[in-house]
């Protein structure tokens, strides 16, 4: 039997890619806003704070903390993961950034706790203050992949979600 002399190698760890931090985005207003437009965003800056309207093919899916965080956990799962807000209020929601791919039935029927959010609305981004905190991103943007997930696939995985936390 042979021994060896170099020490045992720990075991390794299954480590999930960083996330960038929001601090990346800028520490300035206009370097945040700037680098929100390196994304292609067509932010704006209003008293609200800073805003990202919503195109015809850009939409939003607005679900309380406790589904988005296992939504979120499940899109990532898959790889399908985008942006996601953190709206703080009297109940957290949490902003699913989404593609719409395909035209929608004028009656999108979502779980009652899950909103749909669409043109001409806006979203409110980091680091706009609301009077219940600061809006984050649970999963932030990222300038290495500018794409947003499928509607069609965050919604499946919230109706799922949202179907058995019932």
């Amino acid at each position: 039997m042979r021994t060896s002399t170099q020490p045992p190698r720990a075991p390794q760890a299954v480590v999930q890619p960083p996330q960038p931090p929001e601090s990346s985005f800028g520490r300035t207003l206009g370097e945040v806003v700037a680098n929100y437009r390196m994304l292609g965003w067509k932010v704006t800056v209003t008293e609200q704070g800073v805003l990202l309207p919503l195109g015809p093919t850009t939409t939003g899916l607005v679900m309380p903390a406790r589904i988005g965080s296992a939504v979120l956990a499940e899109l990532r799962a898959r790889m399908l993961a985008g942006p996601t807000l953190v709206i703080p209020g009297p109940q957290e929601n949490w902003v699913f950034l989404a593609e719409l791919v395909a035209l929608l039935p004028v009656q999108l029927r979502t779980p009652s706790e899950i909103r749909f959010v669409r043109s001409p609305s806006s979203l409110v981004l980091p680091p706009t203050m609301t009077p219940y905190g600061r809006v984050r991103w649970a999963n932030a943007p990222s300038f290495s992949r500018h794409w947003l997930p499928p509607f069609t696939a965050v919604l499946a995985v919230a109706r799922t979600i949202a179907g058995s936390a019932n």
